[in-house]
């Protein structure tokens, strides 16, 4: 999804991680990165039986830094971290929403247009204070995490939960945020 908004501002808003916060879901993965996170919604069921190496929880934080940064290191299987079970990628893709459902796209479309709502405002209130259109991009990675979650991840980066995204008090760290780049 994209914001074009107008020569002074841009917000690009996508998915991604998902993939590997399953992994850390199915696998019980607990590290202050991991744990900074929520858990997925809908919840992701244990794999059991699963042995990974002591080393995964340190191979996990790289892989989730990486699939940020590299949008979509997650689905590239040599770049998961070594001891990943071959059964992760079925299983993920079973209990993944299928993004073609209506009602997906009821969700999605709902969610977008809150957002647009808000951001609009946002915009127009700060283009009132400074007394021209602010001049900022933005990129929003969208998460299926469980609550209102805001993680700030660079200088223009954000993550967000699809619940926040979809809800007006999404204003509050939006409009910090934009204030902010804003300057």
């Amino acid at each position: 999804m994209h914001f074009p908004g107008d020569s002074t501002w841009q917000v690009s808003c996508g998915d991604g991680g998902t993939f590997v916060l399953y992994v850390r879901d199915a696998l019980g993965v607990s590290t202050p990165t991991a744990d900074a996170i929520p858990a997925l919604t809908p919840p992701v069921p244990r794999l059991p039986g699963a042995a990974v190496p002591e080393t995964f929880g340190a191979a996990w934080d790289r892989w989730w830094t990486r699939s940020l940064t590299n949008s979509g290191a997650e689905f590239v299987p040599i770049r998961w971290p070594v001891g990943t079970p071959a059964q992760l990628k079925p299983a993920f893709e079973a209990w993944r929403p299928d993004p073609t459902s209506p009602e997906e796209s009821d969700r999605r479309d709902a969610a977008r247009t809150v957002f647009h709502e808000v951001l609009v405002e946002v915009v127009a209130q700060l283009t009132g204070e400074l007394g021209h259109p602010p001049r900022f991009t933005l990129d929003l990675t969208e998460l299926p995490v469980q609550g209102k979650f805001w993680q700030r991840v660079g200088p223009q980066a954000v993550l967000i939960s699809e619940e926040l995204k979809g809800s007006r008090t999404v204003i509050a760290p939006l409009e910090s945020l934009l204030r902010e780049l804003a300057q």
